[in-house]
């Protein structure tokens, strides 16, 4: 059981959830995850596919889509408390009053 413990973020995933839900696209799930590269690639990623959607509709659709798939890939992980942080623990813990 105290292995168990140790393999657990202080990260609480209900606010990663929300995070995810509500800022997915610019990262701020990843960000609070302490995942810093990845979280400023996803806003990287919407910022370019926004500009691209300006410049040229169908690419730009495409990078947002993908942008959107991905999000959705990072909720369900979470939702399923398989999200990890960044020093590899999962963040399946609900406890708002830690």
């Amino acid at each position: 059981m105290e292995n168990e413990e140790n393999n657990v973020s202080t990260k609480n995933r209900f606010t990663a959830l929300m995070l995810c839900w509500f800022l997915g696209l610019f990262g701020v799930h990843r960000l609070y995850a302490g995942k810093i590269g990845s979280g400023f690639l996803f806003l990287y990623g919407t910022i370019v596919s926004i500009l691209a959607l300006i410049v040229c509709q169908p690419i730009g659709l495409m990078c947002l889509i993908t942008m959107l798939a991905l999000v959705a890939n990072d909720f369900v992980f979470i939702a399923f408390g398989q999200f990890k942080d960044c020093y590899g623990k999962l963040m399946s813990s609900d406890n708002l009053y830690r």
